[in-house]
């Protein structure tokens, strides 16, 4: 998954503008899923790892999710020495191996659970995935990694899964996928970031009224985060909306989804949440998955652009979903003043909303 070259140019765009003498390499570049990697590798929580290898997942496995032409076009883009998807995402040679790899580990990392060989699974991959829809690329995300464990669950038999995705942006092409279902849950805590792209512009946007339809009408539920909500103000929003609605809808495997791109120090947000506060989300999640899920949870790895900080957020991710009593890596850089009062203003307006427009959580 190395061999991704997202490209290099103004921020992630790919673009020069002729003025610049140094040029970014792109946002989503192969270090920062080198130091994932060699942190939990030799930092102090690998004791408490196993490590398997995944596999390229096969176009039947794609189809599942995406279209067969959009299929076809990645092909075809891979075969002619790649192509700019879409204004930040581009597949470059290498890209297409490193998709499959990213799309079949984490197929390979649901496996593991609906097997029945482990009742956790951390799937680390790249290019991420929760943009992408089935049929076209979207915000650095190729192939939809997520969501294609999600309906290889479905296939197995299950018939409620519980996401709930922290990456910083909203996870819009899981949400559309599974849009007017209602065996699937999404649950998205994001920044309030609007639309990055106007031609697709409200269903991108991650606001409270994209609810679902139909059947799924109330099952894809959005947490818009005013920008610098920080550790309490996440953990409020946690326990206030997403443990009742988990609660209320009780999945049989809950799928976790993770940014560290809300973190303090990430280059494309502006969540300020530390280590801490990804422990203590961690930890919420671990809970929820003893209680409703037998203990089966599935990680999947999405953004996260800090190249150092990113690696020990995970790490505190992982420290609070194994449900270690003290943490094993102190936090090097992240005293940040909090203020979570306009974070709870909005959760408490959400859960206002909720009660009052969702069946099924009418008296949370």
């Amino acid at each position: 998954m190395l061999a991704h070259d997202a490209g290099s140019g103004m921020f992630d765009t790919g673009l020069d503008p002729g003025f610049l003498d140094v040029l970014e390499k792109h946002f989503d570049g192969a270090d920062r899923v080198r130091n994932m990697v060699s942190i939990l590798r030799r930092g102090p929580i690998a004791p408490f790892l196993s490590w398997h290898s995944g596999c390229p997942a096969h176009t039947s496995d794609l189809l599942k999710f995406h279209t067969q032409e959009y299929i076809d076009e990645l092909v075809q883009a891979d075969a002619s020495g790649g192509k700019k998807l879409d204004k930040t995402t581009f597949l470059n040679p290498g890209s297409w191996g490193a998709t499959l790899l990213a799309a079949g580990t984490t197929l390979s990392a649901a496996r593991h659970i609906l097997d029945g060989r482990g009742k956790m699974a951390y799937a680390l991959v790249r290019p991420p995935g929760h943009h992408a829809h089935p049929d076209r690329a979207d915000g650095y995300c190729i192939l939809n990694n997520a969501g294609l464990a999600l309906q290889l669950a479905l296939d197995s038999g299950l018939t409620k899964i519980a996401v709930v995705d922290i990456d910083a942006h909203y996870g819009n092409g899981t949400a559309e996928r599974f849009y007017q279902t209602d065996n699937v849950l999404t649950i998205s805590l994001h920044m309030k970031h609007g639309s990055w792209d106007p031609s697709y512009s409200h269903a991108q946007s991650g606001s409270a009224d994209l609810t679902g339809e139909g059947k799924g009408l109330g099952y894809n539920l959005n947490i818009p985060l005013p920008n610098g909500s920080g550790d309490a103000g996440y953990e409020y929003a946690v326990n206030e909306l997403v443990v009742p609605a988990i609660d209320k809808f009780q999945p049989q495997l809950l799928v976790f989804v993770i940014g560290q791109d809300s973190s303090a120090f990430d280059p494309l947000a502006r969540q300020c949440l530390t280590m801490e506060g990804y422990r203590r989300i961690g930890k919420i999640m671990r809970n929820m998955a003893n209680r409703h899920s037998d203990g089966k949870i599935l990680i999947v790895q999405e953004g996260g652009y800090n190249i150092s900080y990113s690696a020990y957020c995970l790490h505190a991710t992982l420290e609070g979903v194994l449900n270690l009593e003290a943490p094993l890596l102190d936090d090097p850089i992240a005293f940040y003043p909090e203020d979570e009062k306009y974070a709870v203003k909005e959760v408490d307006v959400l859960k206002k909303f909720w009660r009052e427009s969702i069946p099924f959580l009418k008296d949370i």
